[in-house]
């Protein structure tokens, strides 16, 4: 492996660069979080295995196999075992007395902590020790899930997270598991360009572990890879970020099935032009996603869901209230939980749907209080994933009202905020012949016009249940054939949104204007002239 610096690697090469530079910087005690042992390891002993490094030797520790020389000069097939090093106290006395060495303790963070608060005189050892290595080509590697948060050790740990496997890892993988089935006379791989390509974006996500399973999983249903591989992998991996908890897979659906909003498919479309080859080669940025602002049941959480289908990316819904809940509120679970979710997100290239965002986030204020900044650490990790680029993924955020929220939580840069308002007039004809096309009626059957006037002030969900309303009273009536005079009369019996808060709809709107953007409704800056005021 060559350790040089360069400017633009992927997030994996970067780490193994960043480690090589932090074992030469004397940075004594390292942190990696990830769930991924044996990957780190190889890793690992590539680094090792430089020469700036190959006379220090790599040790592995772990409770159950003791402290193990597995690399460095003199060590043949077998890894040379160091006697009486089992506990954690033990491992630690042998490093104070080592002159050099990589050491890698694996799951050793539990032993700092005694019914989840720190023990003391560990502590007190790793942090002497911590300052005594530095004059000493002596690194220690904490690797688990999870280093826990603990005060006295903020200064003398660095924390790093092992990024997820990305294309050219997976290709790798993929490549290597095509070769054992190749090498089978009972297997067969029939990938095309294009069907390999959609197994390996099938893949991303996933972890080298869970990559093998898969994979293996759909040798046998298949005895071996093809053109329907993709779609198996991709069904496996739905499962497995479901066991996540904190994403959930939704299925897209086409952009026809979201009623007038002209203004906002064209930024769609448009977003959806800056992931093309040719755009970024014209030197054109990635689009980082939306803010959708707006009242209840104008069809935010829908456009979400077009947008996955005009991208061509899968759609992943994060639900930060199960990040919260996550390990039942052990310390530490949710920030674990929110790095492995925007990992798989980061990794997938999706569509990444935040729902209720002012929910999610608007609990920071609080949070050293309630939950002793859990809260804050979760959001604050959320805000700054999304103030960096991730190539290949698209932010949809979701809001009923956002004006409790910080500034910096809504700012340009994270993503463009747009505010959604009731229907207009227009709107409001193409959402009839939407509910009305979706359950086998001809739009061209009813005076779509006059319902729309007569539906002034009525959000898409509303104009939705009205549809539904008409057709149960014409089933009825004799399962007759629905009527513009039975959708008149469900609206009759429907009372919007706009006329039960209309003060509250209304300072919404004005506060739109100063604050955001665009109007999706009309594709313009919000300004004083484009105030529509209700007649109620």
């Amino acid at each position: 492996m060559t350790l040089s610096p360069s400017r633009e690697l992927p997030a994996t090469e970067a780490l193994i660069l960043s480690l090589d530079e932090y074992i030469r910087a004397r940075y004594g005690v390292i942190a990696v979080q990830t769930f991924e042992e044996e990957r780190f390891l190889r890793f690992m002993r590539g680094v090792a295995a430089h020469e700036r490094h190959r006379a220090k030797g790599l040790y592995t520790w772990s409770r159950t196999r003791g402290l193990r020389l597995v690399a460095g000069p003199g060590i043949g097939a077998e890894p040379r075992i160091i006697p009486n090093r089992e506990d954690a106290l033990s491992v630690i006395e042998y490093i104070e007395e080592a002159e050099q060495g990589l050491y890698v303790l694996s799951d050793f963070a539990p032993y700092l902590l005694e019914y989840g608060a720190p023990k003391p005189e560990l502590v007190r050892r790793l942090r002497e020790l911590a300052w005594a290595i530095r004059s000493r080509p002596v690194t220690i590697i904490f690797l688990g899930a999870r280093f826990p948060e603990i005060p006295e050790l903020e200064k003398e740990v660095k924390v790093l997270d092992l990024p997820l496997p990305e294309e050219a890892e997976t290709t790798e993988i993929l490549e290597r598991e095509a070769e054992r089935l190749r090498a089978n006379p009972n297997a067969r791989v029939d990938l095309d360009p294009a069907a390999r390509g959609n197994l390996i974006q099938a893949l991303l996500g996933l972890t080298v572990t869970e990559m093998d399973n898969v994979l293996a999983k759909a040798a046998v249903r298949d005895r071996g890879f093809g053109p329907n591989t993709a779609r198996l992998v991709l069904d496996e991996k739905r499962d497995l970020i479901r066991k996540t908890g904190a994403l959930t897979f939704s299925p897209a659906i086409p952009i026809e099935q979201v009623g007038g909003y002209q203004p906002i498919r064209r930024l769609l479309r448009l977003a959806a032009l800056t992931f093309t080859p040719e755009a970024r080669a014209f030197g054109v940025e990635e689009a980082k996603g939306l803010l959708l602002v707006g009242l209840p049941g104008c069809g935010k959480d829908l456009i979400a869901r077009a947008a996955s289908s005009v991208l061509g990316r899968a759609l992943l819904q994060l639900d930060l209230g199960a990040v919260m809940g996550e390990g039942g509120g052990l310390l530490g679970s949710a920030e674990l939980s929110i790095k492995r979710a925007l990992q798989i997100a980061t990794t997938t290239k999706c569509v990444l749907n935040l729902s209720e965002y002012e929910k999610a986030v608007g609990g920071m204020r609080s949070s050293a209080r309630t939950d002793g900044g859990a809260t804050s650490r979760v959001v604050g990790s959320l805000l700054s994933w999304l103030a960096d680029p991730h190539p290949g993924v698209f932010v949809i955020a979701t809001a009923n009202d956002v004006r409790e929220l910080a500034p910096e939580q809504i700012r340009e840069g994270r993503f463009t905020p747009v505010f959604v308002d009731l229907p207009t007039p227009e709107d409001r004809a193409a959402i009839f012949a939407v509910h009305l096309r979706k359950r086998r009626r001809d739009p061209a059957d009813f005076d779509l016009e006059t319902l729309a006037a007569r539906s002034d002030g009525y959000s898409g969900a509303e104009i939705e249940s009205a549809v539904k309303a008409a057709l149960l009273e014409a089933f009825e009536d004799g399962q007759r054939a629905l009527r513009t005079d039975d959708l008149i009369d469900a609206l009759g019996g429907i009372r919007p949104l706009a006329q039960v808060k209309p003060a509250e709809i209304e300072d919404l709107r004005r506060w739109a204007r100063d604050a955001l953007a665009i109007d999706a409704n009309r594709g313009t800056s919000l300004g004083a002239a484009e105030a529509r005021s209700l007649e109620l």
